[in-house]
């Protein structure tokens, strides 16, 4: 392993594990600079606190890029159209439509919660396989 060479891979990679000099570090980039934040005693320790680190920006990026502000209907209520839309889609089902349409909304967002820690493990250990 080659532990000094910077193996970023882009602006995305925000937290990532080294070993450099036999130190293992846990490493802040920003896209210029690899800075490191901390040294922990073993390599699978700073993995998974930058993959820790990496998921807790990451789900902090997602909760505000999807609260965004609501614009104001004629009444004055603030109502985002797509989620009335979907309310009435959901009244308008029979149960077996809806307990099947929740099923497959589920099943959805566990796959997409497995993507998610695979690309996070693949950044953060992305030094690893060059």
């Amino acid at each position: 392993m080659d532990g000094n060479k910077d193996h970023s891979q882009g602006a995305g990679t925000l937290y990532k594990s080294v070993v450099r000099d036999g130190q293992f570090l846990v490493l802040v980039c920003d896209g210029i600079f690899d800075t490191p934040l901390m040294e922990l005693p073993t390599e699978e320790l700073a993995d998974r606190v930058a993959y820790e680190l990496q998921s807790a920006w990451d789900e902090g990026v997602a909760s505000s890029s999807c609260c965004k502000p609501q614009g104001l209907n004629g009444d004055g209520y603030d109502i985002n159209i797509s989620i009335s839309e979907v309310i009435q889609k959901l009244k308008s089902m029979s149960l077996t439509e809806r307990e099947a349409y929740l099923q497959r909304l589920n099943r959805r967002n566990e796959r997409v919660q497995k993507v998610e820690e695979v690309r996070r493990w693949r950044d953060v250990l992305s030094w690893k396989s060059k």
